[in-house]
């Protein structure tokens, strides 16, 4: 049982840095000897949903649900699937299921946002990434998402200060590009 935690620790580690690939294989091989391990299907799903694999993340988290149906961070994880697959009212219906289930997360309301930005429901996802912001004002992907709902109702001054404290964090170099982009972009509105 300690070594079954102490693997578990390592790949919850892995998926916090973003090393998604290592984690797949660590569960690969716990669920090669348990293939109704929940912790290791979870785990997989969720790996599987940030590697753009969805279909494999979809049959993993059905699976998964045979177990609970009612664990916010899977089914947070199954709507992403469907929202990475184009598939925006499913991810809005299973977003809203998550947050039901775990309403001070704030990446379910900021990937709930960013759906009903997708459906064209512009107050709602402004007013759920401002809840993800308030919830977790240091995840720079939350801090993103609002800034360009600022932008999105040109509040060009707000939608600054959020991607001038993006900035200033240590973030993945695609997000500093996005942030750096979107100042270039509000300064000639901002400064004419």
């Amino acid at each position: 049982m300690q070594y079954f935690t102490e693997q578990i620790n390592k790949i919850d580690e892995l998926l916090i840095d973003g090393d998604y690939t290592e984690a797949v294989n660590l569960l690969e091989k716990i669920l090669c000897e348990e293939p109704d391990n929940t912790e290791a299907l979870r785990r997989i799903g969720i790996a599987f949903t940030e590697l753009n694999e969805q279909e494999k993340a979809l049959k993993a988290l059905d699976y998964f649900f045979k177990f609970d149906s009612q664990h916010s961070e899977a089914i947070e994880a199954y709507g992403c699937s469907h929202f990475k697959l184009g598939n925006y009212g499913l991810a809005k219906k299973y977003l809203e299921k998550a947050e039901k289930l775990n309403p001070e997360s704030s990446s379910i309301a900021r990937n709930l946002g960013v759906t009903y930005n997708q459906l064209g429901e512009f107050k709602k996802s402004y007013e759920t990434m401002a809840k993800s912001y308030n919830l977790n004002p240091w995840d720079y992907r939350t801090i993103y998402a609002l800034a360009s709902a600022h932008i999105f109702y040109k509040r060009y001054a707000e939608a600054e200060e959020l991607l001038k404290e993006m900035l200033q964090m240590d973030i993945p170099g695609d997000f500093k590009k996005l942030a750096i982009e979107g100042r270039i972009k509000i300064e000639s509105k901002l400064h004419k």
